[in-house]
């Protein structure tokens, strides 16, 4: 039996895909998500899907354990920017990337399974700064 939220687990895939990483500018070797193309002409949910995605990624970064973000997510998103920082071959970052884009979509998915909307809409907001 199928559900209407039944294309999300793909979708997220296909959401996840727009991402790329690369290292942040400055002396701090730091990894961060950015977009590969622009997303605003895609539909609001979306769009919406994207950002939250974003986020999550800087939670993950943190090292961030309140859910979706589990260890798995962070020794993966680790191995993905020890690549980028060594300047490992870019093939293999390429391999990293997709790793961690799968990831990436599996704990979104977990956080939005029960209320998609409203999930992403809270996932979507930036995290308050550290020590707020």
């Amino acid at each position: 039996m199928t559900t209407a939220d039944d294309h999300w687990p793909a979708t997220l895939q296909r959401v996840v895909a727009t991402l790329d990483f690369e290292l942040a500018p400055g002396a701090k070797a730091e990894t961060r998500a950015k977009l590969r193309l622009d997303v605003s002409e895609l539909p609001a949910l979306i769009n919406l899907a994207v950002h939250a995605a974003i986020e999550l990624d800087k939670r993950v970064a943190a090292g961030d354990g309140d859910p979706p973000v589990d260890r798995k997510a962070v020794l993966v998103r680790k191995d993905l920017s020890r690549a980028l920082i060594d300047g490992v071959n870019p093939m293999f970052v390429t391999g990293y990337a997709a790793a961690y884009r799968l990831e990436l979509a599996r704990i979104l998915w977990a956080g939005i399974a029960d209320a998609p909307r409203r999930r992403l809409e809270e996932l979507a907001r930036p995290a308050p700064p550290a020590g707020s």
